[in-house]
């Protein structure tokens, strides 16, 4: 199920960068953000109760079930900042303490803070570029850096094929990352 997950985040964050280059809005953006929110959070719910990834490590299904959480809050911040017409700042701030978590859970991939993670640094790498991306929306929409906009929605759209699409065909196509 997390691979499902995967291509829901590779659609939603694809969308968004170009949301973010300004090419669409409004409120049909914000609905899309909705349906990736419950998607995903719903699944992170899943895996998390049922310990979906126990087989990997014991501790897998639980940072899984994190993660998917924390992006479908993102998604539902960016919706509703959409709906309310406010200036972002919400999900900027919101963004920064994401970034903390998804730098520790990638360092965890690799055992540099701790080894309760199962040793994979292709995890690492997209957990490593995720924390980049969030501390760029905290730059653009927390502290108000709107000069890096341009530059965060062709990151957005380059992280989205990156970490999510490539991992996500590999894996149905080899059962393998294979990175």
């Amino acid at each position: 199920m997390i691979w499902v997950v995967f291509a829901i985040v590779f659609l939603i964050l694809f969308y968004n960068g170009f949301m973010i280059l300004g090419k669409y809005g409004g409120k049909q953006a914000a609905v899309m953000n909705i349906a990736a929110g419950l998607g995903i959070g719903g699944i992170g719910v899943w895996v998390g109760m049922v310990d979906q990834l126990a087989g990997v490590g014991p501790t897998q299904s639980l940072v899984a079930a994190a993660t998917c959480i924390c992006f479908a809050i993102t998604y539902f911040l960016l919706a509703g900042e959409i709906f309310a017409g406010t200036d972002f700042k919400s999900l900027g701030y919101y963004c920064f303490p994401v970034s903390i978590f998804m730098l520790l859970w990638g360092l965890g991939f690799v055992h540099v803070v701790g080894n309760a993670l199962v040793f994979m640094p292709e995890f690492a790498f997209l957990w490593l570029s995720w924390a980049v991306l969030f501390f760029v929306f905290f730059l653009v929409w927390g502290l108000g850096k709107t000069g890096l906009a341009k530059f965060a929605g062709y990151l957005t759209i380059i992280i989205a094929f990156v970490t999510i699409l490539y991992p996500t065909i590999a894996w149905m196509n080899y059962l393998s990352v294979g990175w």
